[in-house]
């Protein structure tokens, strides 16, 4: 039987479309293969959000290119559709997909049937950005608005509940822009009477409703208490460079409402460190936005040019080594704030799902050590000093 393996770069989007892509493999009688150097067919399924994200795929190309089994690489996902890196000519002997679907088994109904076990998944709910931040490349290689029609995300759910899984991560390029509304959807899905939790994947801060708040209010044991709110900057002027859609008074006056329906809530974030035109002052400005609000930890990104996007066109580009020295100082922010998240709910019991050995991860996003032997059901756990978020 001949095997497979797939690489996946990037955001839960790309993890649930790897998966599509697995099953699509099984079902032509291949088998997956626990090491590349095992197999026969060997996919990547890429990312070009960043710099770095193209440099890391590229270098996994030229090192599978070298395996002496000689497997057939197939690249996939949104490194070939970014027009200005030229992969044909640095790659001539990979076949290159460009529609990822063509890989799935069913390009018009992308539904999973599992996820090998594991008690915590991803669900896609729907693809394209439309919002052209200036600085990300993502509308230009995933342009296209979609959304998985209601009763195949409800049939989807259910399904995948009845495999083992207990909590479903609702995820998509831009999941606040799912058609309908996210918190007609959410409303819907709490609905289904089978023992599960769902945790929503990053949301836009515009994009949270009153309904939305209070659905997670009153279904504690069905919504995470969670929410990852982009925010990217702490300085008005380059919020407005950057083109998001909000003010800081905006974003603090959503987030402290949020809170204050949900205390217990995790609250994460991204900051973007050394933007074109962000000077000490501006960088200083994030630095103390992000210290006064409640956040419990940050993702925090260099900034890296994206040909193609406004901000690759924006003079008075940081050095390299300043944009190191403040994405530094945002970590040290960000050490301190996990800190004081985690000795707050020090000792506390909380519900939890197996996310690997010996580890689990509960509702409001820590990482916790477990013995528990249950892998496919929420149990409660007690959150201790090795615990982590």
């Amino acid at each position: 039987m001949k095997k497979y393996f797939i690489y996946t770069f990037g955001c839960k989007v790309n993890q649930y479309e790897s998966q599509l892509i697995s099953e699509n493999f099984k079902k032509n009688n291949f088998e997956r293969a626990l090491k590349p150097e095992e197999a026969d067919v060997i996919i990547l399924n890429s990312c070009t959000v960043t710099a770095k994200a193209d440099k890391e795929c590229q270098y996994f190309i030229r090192k599978l290119s070298k395996l002496s089994r000689k497997p057939k690489i197939t690249l996939t996902g949104c490194l070939v559709k970014n027009k200005n890196v030229s992969l044909s000519k640095m790659f001539p002997n990979i076949e290159i997909v460009t529609d990822k679907t063509t890989l799935f088994n069913d390009s018009q109904k992308q539904t999973v049937s599992g996820f090998d076990k594991h008690s915590r998944v991803f669900l896609k709910i729907q693809d394209g950005c439309d919002s052209f931040c200036s600085y990300c490349i993502v509308p230009r290689v995933r342009n296209v608005l979609w959304s998985k029609p209601e009763n195949e995300v409800i049939s989807e759910i259910i399904n995948l509940v009845k495999t083992g899984c207990s909590e479903i991560v609702l995820t998509g390029i831009h999941v606040g822009k799912y058609k309908g509304g996210l918190s007609v959807l959410v409303e819907k899905i709490v609905q289904i009477d089978l023992d599960f939790r769902i945790r929503i994947s990053s949301i836009e801060m515009n994009e949270i409703d009153d309904k939305l708040i209070e659905l997670m209010k009153a279904n504690p044991n069905k919504i995470c208490r969670h929410l990852h709110i982009p925010l990217q900057s702490g300085s008005e002027k380059i919020l407005k460079e950057m083109n998001r859609k909000y003010s800081k008074k905006n974003f603090e006056e959503k987030i402290l409402e949020i809170i204050k329906a949900l205390p217990d809530l995790a609250l994460t974030t991204d900051v973007i460190a050394g933007f074109p035109g962000e000077t000490e002052k501006h960088h200083k400005e994030t630095c103390d936005f992000v210290k006064k609000l409640p956040f419990a930890g940050f993702h925090i990104f260099r900034y890296s040019d994206r040909e193609g996007t406004k901000a690759s066109q924006f003079k008075n580009k940081v050095p390299s080594t300043e944009i190191k020295n403040r994405a530094k100082d945002l970590f040290e922010i960000d050490l301190i704030k996990r800190k004081i998240f985690l000795s707050n709910n020090l000792e506390t019991k909380r519900k939890a799902v197996k996310i690997g050995v010996n580890k689990a991860l509960t509702d409001n996003y820590i990482r916790v050590e477990t013995d528990t032997p249950e892998i496919s059901k929420i149990f409660e756990t007690k959150i201790t000093e090795n615990s982590k978020i």
